[in-house]
């Protein structure tokens, strides 16, 4: 069962025996201004590769675009039509739509389906969601700098993942806790928390203003946030990704400057 509502939400503080976050500033610890704090939506690869993450539109808050699968040519595309040749699966519209080849490091704040990596070792089990079958996974326990995370339990069977130095999962009961606590005007927005609110009023029949009420384990069975930290202490910012019903909705990069 999930129980992480310390390391993101700030609420209680993990042992310091063991604890492969000790070395970074976890939500609550961060000194977050009243105002001037900041949420972008991520970039595209094209523009990553044209001007690097952080000089790239993420900071001026444009939606991220997905990139539009190239077309497959001669026999190749013909067996994947029929569903062979391939460990593809037909991409969504969603910040995971881009599919990459097992073994590629993406950049911090992105997220991809790597089909390739059904059956392979993903590394160590870092704990399993409440949203059923859903869990994280570190390719590289043990290690202090950036790695990549995958995310299994997907209908498709294709592994998310994502780089950090330090991720963990967030039901939408812990998530709660922080969002509406006293702290909750002093944190950033993002395309994240308007996707929950979203889920949130199709599920518990509320406002975006207010919590979900007794409905609330509903969500936690189907909804769920993966947060991703740089692996830079001090950094400040940070990923993060919300997924329901076994779809990623949204995507951002958070921040507490």
């Amino acid at each position: 069962m999930l129980r992480l509502t310390a390391a993101f939400f700030g609420m209680v503080l993990l042992a310091a025996c063991g604890d492969p976050l000790s070395d970074f500033d976890r939500v609550g610890d961060l000194d977050i201004p009243q105002t001037g704090s900041s949420a972008q939506a991520l970039p595209d690869q094209a523009e990553i590769d044209r001007e690097g993450f952080f000089g790239t539109s993420a900071t001026r808050g444009d939606a991220p675009q997905a990139a539009a699968p190239a077309p497959r040519r001669g026999l190749g595309g013909l067996l994947g039509l029929f569903g062979g040749g391939s460990n593809s699966v037909p991409a969504g519209d969603g910040p995971d739509a881009r599919e990459v080849a097992f073994g590629t490091v993406l950049p911090h704040g992105e997220i991809a389906r790597v089909c390739a990596a059904k059956g392979k070792p993903l590394g160590q089990l870092v704990e399993a969601a409440r949203a059923r079958g859903f869990a994280l996974h570190d390719s590289a326990p043990g290690a202090t700098g950036a790695r990549t995370f995958y995310i299994t339990g997907f209908s498709d069977g294709c592994p998310r993942q994502l780089t950090a130095g330090a991720a963990m999962l967030s039901d939408a009961s812990s998530y709660e806790s922080y969002r509406f606590g006293p702290a909750a005007g002093t944190l950033p927005r993002a395309a994240t928390d308007a996707a929950y609110d979203r889920v949130k009023s199709g599920v518990c029949r509320v406002g975006a203003a207010a919590p979900c009420g007794r409905k609330i384990g509903k969500l936690d069975a189907s909804t769920f946030f993966v947060t991703a930290y740089t692996g830079r202490p001090g950094d400040g910012r940070w990923s993060e990704y919300l997924i329901h019903d076994g779809a990623v909705m949204a995507a951002a990069l958070k921040s507490a400057n």
